[in-house]
């Protein structure tokens, strides 16, 4: 087993490219749900209940996944003595 820094990496950037998409999602929904009523042109079209879980569900869960991607990266020592 010469070592598993190619691993740390790979799981590292995964969390942080999910993470980044779950943001991304978030992003498009938070916009959307505040410019449905422009574009519909009714105030009925405001965000609703199930949309206010959403927020907290993308966005924390992108904060969450970033920040163990990022330790995971940290992890990963350089080097040849590892």
């Amino acid at each position: 087993m010469k070592s598993n820094l190619r691993v740390h990496e790979f799981i590292g950037l995964t969390l942080q490219f999910l993470a980044g998409t779950l943001f991304g999602v978030g992003m498009y929904i938070a916009v959307w749900g505040a410019s449905r009523p422009i574009f519909y042109g009714s105030i009925e079209y405001l965000i609703q209940g199930r949309e206010f879980l959403m927020f907290p569900l993308l966005f924390g869960t992108s904060f969450v996944l970033w920040s163990l991607g990022a330790i995971e990266l940290k992890e990963a020592m350089p080097g040849k003595k590892r």
